[in-house]
């Protein structure tokens, strides 16, 4: 009985003690950023082949999934932005959190939806996340004791201008 009492000891010390945090639903963030527009509809894209290799070429890796769901706002005929919703992994837990794009394809916002760590959750400030506004992923600074997490956002919109360059940028 002491042995089976050590394991579970052990195990609640260094098993994974994440906690979930949902701090907006994608409906609600959607809302949150097209309150102005008419319509929010999803628009399924799928990489081809060709997208593929382009994506490797920028991204320096293979994307994780070739099926996308992009939004896009319009009000009429005219486009008012676009957003995706995304996934990445923060030190061992999906950071999920959603991009907004300007029409011209411009990082107008990012929002951290749900933080699955247990620390970290720092990359919600906005002081964190006003650096990607109009320059998207580059120059970024990661936050101390979030250094991980602030990578993964990074990556992750990353990600996403290339996606957006490939689907809807002109060539």
């Amino acid at each position: 009985m002491p042995f089976i009492s050590s394991f579970i000891l052990i195990f609640l010390l260094t098993g994974n003690l994440s906690a979930q945090t949902v701090y907006l639903k994608p409906e609600e963030a959607l809302r949150l950023h097209f309150k102005d527009s008419a319509e929010v509809t999803p628009d399924k894209k799928i990489l081809l082949e060709s997208q593929t290799v382009d994506f490797k070429k920028k991204t320096g890796q293979a994307p994780p999934k070739t099926d996308w769901i992009f939004y896009v706002a319009k009000s009429g005929k005219n486009v008012d932005g676009y957003a995706l919703i995304d996934n990445e992994i923060g030190k061992t837990e999906p950071i999920t959190f959603m991009t907004v794009f300007s029409p011209k394809g411009e990082v107008i916002a990012v929002e951290v939806l749900v933080y699955r760590e247990s620390v970290g959750s720092e990359v919600r400030q906005k002081s964190f996340l006003k650096q990607f506004l109009k320059k998207g992923a580059r120059d970024v600074k990661p936050i101390t004791g979030a250094t991980l997490s602030s990578r993964a956002l990074v990556k992750g919109v990353k990600r996403g201008e290339v996606l957006w360059k490939i689907f809807y940028g002109k060539n």
